[in-house]
């Protein structure tokens, strides 16, 4: 898959949080947000079998009970029949990387939703989004441990192609959400991973997606403009026949080169 530029996922490092998820371990906290392809229709019973126990370092936060649990356990997952993301790749890779390590992710995601009306500064899914972390960063604070916000995933843009006002704004749109997350994490150089939506949208689905070309070069006009931002070109991953949705196997090709590249943020901003 080919990588366009740097972004994405380290997210509020040098925080002084408690590893209520772990004692004793640092937690690298990730930030998940985006609509139905965030929200994922990957098949727990379709992952491979090595894959079907969640790894013992990661746990992803509850944001209706507030609380951290194993991959695959909050209530969303459950009320959703344990369909999937990126994020099962993606925390496996992680967990592999950072051993020593908790790996804490906060995901908020919904499908359907758009930049445009939902996921600006002050709109509902951001204040949600902003709302899930800011709660979970809180509960590791309690225990007093060393937390870093690392890095996010953002995977949105196929509402937005759906009429011309709202693909025209997107690329601003998203400077500007991005540019939010990174003044109220405190980390300006957050590293944040994206994925371009697909070009499977073009084809016959049950929605409108004629401008999904123009969301597509203002996601790309995002990454080329800042360093800190890696693009994943998506078109090669297979969907489901609504042709708008990505099946089991590409959740796991596009967690895993989402972690590939926050990975080597991660790298870049250790050295």
């Amino acid at each position: 898959m080919k990588k366009y530029i740097r972004l994405l996922l380290p997210i509020l490092a040098g925080m002084s949080c408690a590893s209520a998820v772990a004692a004793g371990k640092d937690v690298k906290l990730f930030l998940l947000a985006g609509q139905s392809n965030m929200d994922g229709c990957g098949r727990w019973h379709e992952l491979p079998a090595d894959h079907q126990q969640p790894p013992g370092n990661v746990k992803i936060w509850d944001n209706r009970d507030s609380k951290w649990v194993p991959l695959g356990q909050d209530t969303t997952a459950i009320a959703r029949n344990q369909q999937f993301g990126p994020e099962v790749a993606f925390a496996r890779s992680l967990s592999k990387a950072y051993p020593d390590h908790e790996i804490a992710l906060v995901k908020t995601s919904a499908g359907g939703t758009k930049l445009h009306t939902q996921w600006t500064p002050g709109k509902s899914m951001y204040e949600r989004f902003t709302r899930n972390y800011r709660n979970a960063v809180a509960d590791l604070e309690k225990a007093g441990g060393k937390c870093e916000i690392a890095g996010m995933l953002w995977m949105q843009g196929e509402s937005d192609s759906e009429t011309v006002e709202m693909a025209g704004a997107y690329e601003e749109n998203l400077k500007a959400m991005f540019r939010d997350v990174r003044q109220k994490t405190g980390k300006g150089k957050l590293p944040i991973v994206m994925g371009r939506i697909s070009s499977s949208l073009l084809k016959k689905t049950p929605w409108n997606f004629d401008h999904a070309p123009v969301v597509r070069k203002a996601q790309e006009a995002v990454a080329a403009a800042d360093p800190d931002v890696s693009i994943i070109n998506t078109d090669p991953l297979s969907t489901l026949k609504d042709n708008t949705h990505f099946d089991t196997a590409a959740q796991l090709t596009l967690g895993g080169e989402m972690a590939k590249l926050m990975l080597e943020a991660l790298a870049k901003a250790e050295r």
